[in-house]
């Protein structure tokens, strides 16, 4: 038995999110099962599960959109990609974000023991993001995106959330897939990709997290550097 640990299982097929779900209850965990990459995305953003199950398909998004998202709302969490199928291209996008990639056999042999494996120490490999700690900004640092003024939330090495305010009382689009961060009082601009974006619940504007991780050696060193100096 792991142990009283909260797992997010993930899955748009019920059947088959009935049978993780129930796999990891066996283990363990207490489980929230959800159906949607909208719901998980919503929860992840209140709770700190200790791991996340997500299947490759999740309507129009899937299990690597969510993996990419804890990358930067939840790092070190570990993350589980599971699909009905081996596919070589997914299993390595899956460990590109520091997911392990499982195949859903009707035993869960291969996600139980991928499970378990992250909480015996055995699987430091599939779990880089833990080297990107997030950061809360104690005070209010300001950025330039486009015309637009952002606030930062929280920082780590590869990824920075951010609010990112209109420039009129008139509804926004959301971020760019890809666009630059200047830091006017670091005198630093960062390219950053998006990685998520969702409307303000509380007020105008869009909340997004990206990654930066992508910039050259001088950037990325300067930018360290800063978040080295958040406390």
């Amino acid at each position: 038995m792991i142990g009283s640990r909260v797992a997010v299982v993930v899955d748009a097929d019920v059947d088959e999110l009935r049978k993780t779900e129930q796999t990891l209850i066996d283990a363990g965990f207490v489980v929230m099962a959800l159906g949607s990459f909208a719901e998980a995305k919503s929860l992840l953003g209140s709770i700190s599960p200790e791991i996340v199950v997500a299947d490759v398909k999740l309507a129009a998004f899937n299990g690597l959109h969510l993996a990419a998202i804890c990358g930067i709302e939840r790092p070190g969490t570990p993350i589980i990609i599971t699909h009905s199928v081996y596919d070589a291209v997914l299993d390595a996008d899956a460990k590109s974000l520091g997911a392990v990639y499982v195949v859903k056999t009707d035993d869960r042999k291969a996600l139980r023991d991928a499970a378990a494996k992250f909480f015996q120490g055995q699987n430091q490999e599939a779990a880089p993001v833990r080297r990107w700690p997030r950061k809360r900004l104690p005070i209010q640092t300001v950025a330039q995106v486009a015309t637009a003024q952002a606030d930062v939330l929280d920082v780590s090495y590869g990824g920075i959330k951010l609010k990112v305010c209109p420039v009129s009382n008139e509804a926004s689009d959301a971020p760019s897939a890809e666009f630059d961060i200047l830091f006017p009082d670091l005198e630093l601009s960062l390219h950053a990709a998006r990685v998520w974006a969702a409307p303000d619940a509380r007020g105008d504007g869009w909340l997004c997290g990206v990654d930066v991780s992508q910039n050259d050696v001088s950037e990325i060193t300067r930018w360290k550097d800063f978040v080295d100096s958040v406390n």
